[in-house]
């Protein structure tokens, strides 16, 4: 066997281990979401149930479910507040990654493109933002959004997410820039001024790492909890990590639960699959010279 059949075949099982370990979680949650209750608690666990028994889903969406036999399934306690969270992230995470957008395109443009005073100490503050541990700075905004009444909102939501979204993409999108062709002086050629050449030519010439930034502002915000437990949790500003977890305190429903975080897993799933194509696009290069 040659040394490059030896290669691929290591490769291959890599691989084959990264897929299983990355979905194996996924479909462990599915399989519960559709099971019996009885089959759901069984020992040991079994790998495929024996027929379909989506219950715990339509419960969790506030739907009652009967089966085959007649066994009425009323609907979750904590629906109404499970389809609260979901509006609220989605609400949250869109405005989270518009704003990262119109914030950081223009923002990561100017230092990626263009030289002026303090250029460095401002890169380095910006690094210094992406480094610091979101939870590290979590009782200093819990003490000022109390102050300003944002606790228990979604505007406090959305502004506590951008200290970590703008911040972290910027940094991002600064190599990705730096990537472009110099199409600056030729534009001003053309007679088109700064604004201009940013809008109608680098934006859509950088339209991958954009569509990158903007996946990668929404699942932020769609997974956040340590600042939604903090600060909106058990408000109607509730989002649905916070929601999702109020169901391990209550009594046991494993298939509710399952059902729940499956519920969290699609909508950020959707948007990174149909942008998938351009994350491949995007190269991370150094940002100081």
């Amino acid at each position: 066997m040659s040394g490059g059949t030896v290669s691929n075949a290591w490769l291959k099982a890599i691989v084959g281990v990264v897929v299983v370990w990355t979905l194996l979680p996924i479909y462990w949650l599915l399989r519960l979401a559709v099971m019996a209750p009885s089959e759901a608690g069984a020992f040991p666990p079994k790998f495929w149930p024996n027929e379909l028994h989506p219950a715990a889903i339509y419960n969790i969406l506030g739907y009652e479910y009967i089966d085959d036999i007649g066994n009425v399934f009323p609907p979750s306690g904590q629906s109404a507040q499970i389809l609260l969270g979901l509006y609220n992230s989605l609400i949250v995470s869109v405005m989270v990654m518009v704003t990262t957008l119109v914030i950081i395109v223009p923002l990561a443009y100017a230092f990626a493109r263009f030289d002026f005073k303090a250029k460095t100490p401002l890169l380095m503050a910006i690094l210094f933002s992406v480094s610091v541990p979101p939870v590290s700075t979590l009782i200093p905004f819990y003490i000022m959004f109390t102050e300003l009444n944002l606790t228990g909102t979604r505007t406090g939501l959305v502004l506590i997410n951008l200290t970590v979204t703008v911040p972290f993409v910027t940094w991002m999108l600064i190599g990705y820039f730096r990537n472009l062709p110099p199409i600056e002086r030729l534009a001003r050629i053309d007679g088109f001024g700064r604004l201009a050449t940013l809008i109608r030519i680098v934006i859509p010439m950088a339209k991958s790492g954009i569509a990158v930034a903007a996946v990668v502002s929404f699942l932020f915000a769609w997974n956040e909890f340590v600042f939604a437990t903090a600060l909106v949790n058990g408000t109607t500003a509730t989002t649905l990590p916070t929601s999702v977890s109020g169901l391990m305190f209550l009594q046991p429903q494993p298939g509710q639960l399952a059902a729940s975080l499956f519920l969290s897993l699609i909508p950020a799933g959707l948007i990174a699959y149909f942008l998938q194509r351009h994350i491949a696009d995007l190269g991370f290069v150094d940002v100081i010279r």
